[in-house]
């Protein structure tokens, strides 16, 4: 893993020792002054060294993450896109914007990225987030007055001025949704910065500022199905057109549904990577589609070890949000770098385009199961808010907290606006459609985006500027009912869209209603009238093992519990004993597969180690420790 750090100090009484009693490990860049010091790695960033601070000295700049371009305008000027050229260093791009303009630059910017820009001129120190927050960087006012920061949340509380603990109610929300919403973490003391924002430091009194330059506002296109699905498909090959370039070799992270066949269908000579535990349905689908695309394919079988090895392998992985499982590549990552030097995926496909983040009723059908109606529940109410969200929530652990009490307390109206956990939204049609992916971290694939983008230059089209600005037009009816991507597939490749969806049984060229009808007869086949029975218990036809069954199948629950269950008596949940309970219910047939998995990811954490069982006087060899366990293994 790759990680950045830094340390602003207003009184100017910064060592250049100020890493050596924080971070287990030895950065490879380091940048020190008497009011700041930033150590990182050298893949995690590209820096604008003192060659790019030429033609104005007092300013440097670090780029975490990457820029793909700039949309310029205002003062009654017509906008116009130009990418960033890929000769140009995207932090002495941002550097050369930020000489020309100021901070509004940031408005035009398209990137997934966090840029700090250190001027000593002006004496301040600023982290800007781009629209979506799609690289997180913690912080916390450390006891000492300076600002501490990091890519990991988990060094945090390593800095010996870091004094914090796990909070009580935020804890409760990563238990119960997997994430923790906002800018909130389950540490006390310590936040996310907010998306679309510039948080200034002041070096001359250490305050702290925070302007808003972006934020998600739906305003609805009149337009025709048909004239987004052109607009969505000519935008999307012209994103991946520009990231992709001569004499480099691409890969995509294939599966059987559409998000992904859309990148492939765009792309020429690529790798298609495919991650299952057996050549099941789902995997077949996905060599077809990689085979009519001419496309590599490559099959990284994974199986039961390496879901219950990633317990160890992830446990470094930064964010609470997501699972252990959730750095879904992190043990194929030689096998995945060796081969290709760019990845991308189709991740936030449903969440901007689909029907992931429109609200609709569940209607049972008894002990046939139950279906999703494609039409939109209204949300009119904060309260009708909570109550969605807490229908999604996996509550059913013995905690000091409410989970109501908690997020009626982090979610409420500011005037017209909505506040959700510190982050502002425009209105609450904004929060409903939007909240789930802004800022990105409310989503619980976070891990994985984030475990991707360090293991090499990596890419989600979808997350680009002109795609959420199409996203930001579209009408709910066209999510619920109507698949945009599949249409897009069809208009770009047709003998890609008529390879049959791996969960409908149908091509991607049909109809939504032939789609829609073909998921929930597939599900109904598949429960209810079909003997075929996989080899193992926990194997699916699908893209993911049977995690309820691999849970009854391996003991490696009472393992963690064995080893760590010590430190789940120390903080604010259940104790070992409780875990223990919910266990063994889970093996006589209630799924709790939600809150086991959550707390054995709690459990993993070094932080919760650090936290709960690590006297002061040991402090050093603790850190040194949990350094060694940090390295990732790669499973072949």
């Amino acid at each position: 893993m790759r990680y950045t750090h830094g340390v602003v100090r207003a009184d100017g009484s910064l060592s250049e020792k100020v890493f050596e009693e924080w971070l287990p490990s030895k950065p490879e860049i380091r940048y020190t002054s008497d009011r700041v010091a930033l150590a990182t790695e050298r893949d995690a960033c590209h820096s604008a060294g003192e060659a790019a601070d030429a033609e104005n000295e007092s300013v440097r700049c670090w780029l975490l993450g990457d820029v793909y371009g700039y949309e310029d305008g205002g003062h009654g000027c017509p906008r116009g896109y130009e990418p960033r050229p890929a000769d140009i260093d995207p932090a002495q791009y941002c550097l050369s914007l930020y000489e020309r303009t100021g901070f509004e630059f940031l408005e035009g910017l398209n990137g997934n990225y966090t840029l700090l820009l250190y001027d000593r001129e002006r004496q301040r120190f600023a982290l800007c987030t781009d629209r979506f927050g799609t690289v997180p960087v913690y912080w916390t006012r450390a006891d000492d007055g300076s600002i501490v920061f990091s890519t990991n949340v988990q060094l945090l509380p390593f800095h010996p001025a870091v004094d914090t603990a796990y909070h009580p109610a935020y804890l409760h929300e990563y238990l119960a949704f997997r994430c923790t919403f906002g800018v909130k973490t389950p540490l006390e003391g310590v936040e996310k910065l907010e998306p679309g924002t510039i948080t200034s430091i002041a070096l001359g009194d250490g305050s702290l500022r925070t302007e808003q330059y972006w934020r998600p506002q739906y305003r609805p296109r009149d337009e025709s199905f048909e004239w987004f699905v052109e607009e969505f498909a000519d935008r999307f090959r012209t994103v991946v057109d520009e990231w992709t370039h001569d004499g480099h070799e691409y890969g995509v992270l294939l599966s059987g549904g559409s998000d992904s066949r859309l990148v492939l269908s765009v792309l020429e000579n690529a790798t298609a990577f495919h991650m299952n535990d057996w050549m099941n349905r789902e995997a077949r689908i996905a060599e077809r589609v990689a085979l009519q695309a001419g496309a590599t394919f490559e099959l990284l079988e994974r199986g039961p070890e390496y879901r219950i090895g990633s317990l160890e392998r992830n446990r470094w992985a930064e964010s609470f949000n997501g699972w252990f499982s959730q750095p879904y590549t992190s043990g194929f990552e030689s096998r995945i770098t060796e081969q290709v030097d760019g990845l991308l995926s189709g991740l936030y496909s449903d969440s901007l385009f689909g029907g992931y983040s429109v609200p609709s009723p569940n209607v049972s059908l008894g002990p046939l199961g139950s279906m999703t109606v494609p039409i939109e529940r209204p949300i009119e109410t904060v309260d009708e808010y909570i109550d969605l969200l807490l229908e999604r929530a996996h509550d059913n652990l013995d905690m000091p907290t409410d989970l109501r009490t908690v997020l009626e307390s982090n979610i409420h109206r500011d005037g017209d606006r909505i506040v959700h956990h510190g982050v502002t939204y425009e209105s609450l049609e904004d929060l409903v459609y939007y909240g789930s992916c802004y800022p990105l971290s409310n989503d619980d694939d976070m891990r994985f985006h984030t475990d991707l983008r360090r293991m090499l230059p990596y890419r989600s089209p979808f997350l680009d500027n002109r795609l959420l600005d199409l996203s930001l037009s579209m009408p709910p009816r066209y999510r619920l009912r109507r698949d945009l991507v599949g249409q897009a597939v069809t208009r770009l490749d047709p003998d890609l869209a008529a390879i049959p969806h791996a969960s409908t049984g149908v091509s991607l060229s049909r109809s939504f209603p032939v789609e829609y009808a073909g998921e929930h007869f597939l599900e109904f086949w598949r429960k209810h009238v079909t003997n075929r029975t996989p080899p193992k218990p926990y194997l699916t036809d699908g893209p993911w093992l049977d995690d309820a069954e691999l849970l009854r199948s391996f003991e490696f629950t009472n393992d963690v519990l064995d080893q760590r269950g010590h430190l789940a008596d120390a903080f604010p949940g259940p104790d070992a004993d409780a875990i223990r309970e919910l266990y063994h219910t889970h093996c006589h047939d209630e799924d709790r597969v939600g809150e086991l998995y959550t707390l054995l990811t709690v459990l993993t954490m070094p932080v919760t180690e650090y936290l709960t069982d690590v006297p002061e006087s040991n402090r050093a060899e603790t850190i040194d420790l949990l350094s060694r366990q940090s390295q990732v293994i790669d499973v072949e």
